[in-house]
């Protein structure tokens, strides 16, 4: 099982090939647009080539790293199935078991033998059945199982080594038959948060772990048919670098586009400044309010009918509109003579007013001129007033 330091090099490595990848579709505007199917074949490849050397390895160990999650987590006890070799000394072996530091308890039934030829009659193996029950006080039975396959049961707290000499002694004395093999089951109850150090223990006593059950097993069971395989791990692996070649390939395009559309949004006024530019409720445009008030769309004749239910009359001066008449000039007429009058009698200030005489005598004559010209062309000075 790995490391953590040494899982954290390989994803590192693995994020900075995806970046490999990014950065070589960012050239698109150097190497052309046309190169898409190169870039996305390059993303294949390093793709495959990551999750093979990279990925592929971590996932291994995740179901290992799974269990030593379960184990701290799990209360109570598994079921570990052993085949104790009978080359050794049974007795020792499993009392070497019972002194790991976990293993509660160990139990068995008795040794399983095999012999290498059929009997002629039932008379030779009741014989040898027999034979085997007489041989030792710690046998209780002898069951036939298969064809030629014999368990000779021991007592409860039995000597395992004891009864395996008397069955070497039985065959070797009591019967031609000929002992094929012989083989000791067990099975031993240890607490479930220990299985992995208790199963590491076994394996250095001449023992083989045939299965494993209990919570620990069942839960890292489930966990383990969620993980995926190392060949889905290098096809996922793959299609990502795919994902981010095109994701780098078009990425310009994108932030040239979010770019416009963030514009396009300063460039539309707020609320308030539309308040700011309504003049005429109705009239509003897309243009500056002076453009706006230049349209003859946004306009009101005064003259016509509408103008009485027009929104204009509540803005401004509109809403007491007069219209002029001749009384309305000659009162104009009155008071301009009236302040021409202060103005000559200066009193102590006349000098200022000799220089204003001289100055306003070009402009009289410009109003002369003026007077003249609207005298000729007859113009009336008042509003006409609309023929109904």
């Amino acid at each position: 099982m790995m490391d953590a330091l040494t899982i954290i090099i390989m994803l590192v490595l693995f994020v900075l090939a995806m970046l490999f990848v990014f950065s070589t579709a960012l050239l698109t505007p150097y190497i052309g647009k046309k190169n898409l199917i190169s870039v996305i074949v390059l993303g294949l490849i390093v793709g495959l080539a990551a999750g093979a050397f990279l990925l592929s390895p971590i996932v291994d160990d995740i179901p290992d790293f799974t269990r030593t999650l379960i184990e701290e987590s799990v209360d109570g006890t598994d079921q570990i199935e052993l085949d104790l070799s009978t080359n050794g000394n049974l007795t020792q072996i499993i009392q070497n078991i019972s002194s790991i530091n976990g293993v509660e308890k160990i139990d068995y039934t008795g040794i399983l033998i095999k012999i290498d030829e059929d009997f002629d009659s039932d008379t030779e193996k009741t014989l040898l059945t027999n034979a085997l029950n007489e041989s030792n006080e710690n046998i209780t039975d002898v069951v036939e199982k298969e064809n030629n396959t014999f368990l000779v049961e021991i007592k409860e707290g039995g000597d395992p080594q004891n009864v395996l000499g008397s069955i070497y002694n039985t065959f070797s004395h009591e019967t031609y038959t000929h002992l094929r093999y012989t083989s000791m089951q067990a099975n031993a109850t240890v607490k479930a948060n220990n299985v992995t150090r208790i199963m590491d223990e076994l394996s250095k006593n001449d023992v083989v772990i045939l299965n494993v059950s209990g919570p620990t097993e069942t839960q890292n069971a489930a966990i383990n048919q969620l993980i995926p395989t190392g060949t889905d791990v290098i096809l996922l692996s793959g299609v990502l670098g795919v994902l981010v070649a095109i994701a780098g390939f078009f990425v310009d395009t994108l932030i040239t586009y979010i770019n416009k559309f963030r514009k396009k949004r300063k460039k539309k006024p707020s609320e308030r400044e539309n308040i700011k530019r309504k003049v005429v409720p109705g009239a509003e445009g897309k243009g500056s309010p002076r453009r706006n008030r230049r349209r003859k769309q946004s306009s009101v004749d005064i003259f016509d009918d509408s103008f009485d239910e027009s929104p204009k009359q509540n803005i401004g001066s509109n809403k007491h509109f007069k219209q002029l008449t001749v009384d309305d000039f000659k009162d104009d007429e009155k008071i301009k003579t009236n302040t021409d009058k202060k103005e000559k009698s200066g009193g102590r200030f006349s000098f200022l007013s000799r220089s204003s005489k001289s100055d306003n005598k070009p402009k009289q004559k410009k109003e002369s001129r003026k007077n003249k010209g609207n005298s000729k062309r007859g113009t009336p000075r008042f509003r006409p007033k609309r023929r109904e």
